[in-house]
């Protein structure tokens, strides 16, 4: 009963907060076509700050993280 009531004042809290925001207005995102010139910097994400996956207890010299993929090209 007690997760009723909780999903129930949850519910009316999401709609009470959409009723107030329903006359919001929001800036204007201005789309970027590509004849248009790119005045941003270049964005670069670098994957050295993320740690290495963690490998499962059954890894066998042989196995490689990943898949592999074979045929003619």
């Amino acid at each position: 009963m007690t997760v009723v009531v909780l999903c129930v004042i949850a519910v009316l809290l999401c709609v009470v907060s959409m009723a107030f925001s329903f006359g919001m207005k929001r800036p204007k995102i201005n789309e970027y076509t590509l004849d248009q010139p790119w005045e941003n910097g270049p964005t670069l994400f670098s994957a050295t700050e993320i740690e290495p996956m963690a490998l499962s207890r059954h890894f066998e010299p042989g196995d490689v993280e990943g898949g592999s993929a074979s045929g003619k090209w």
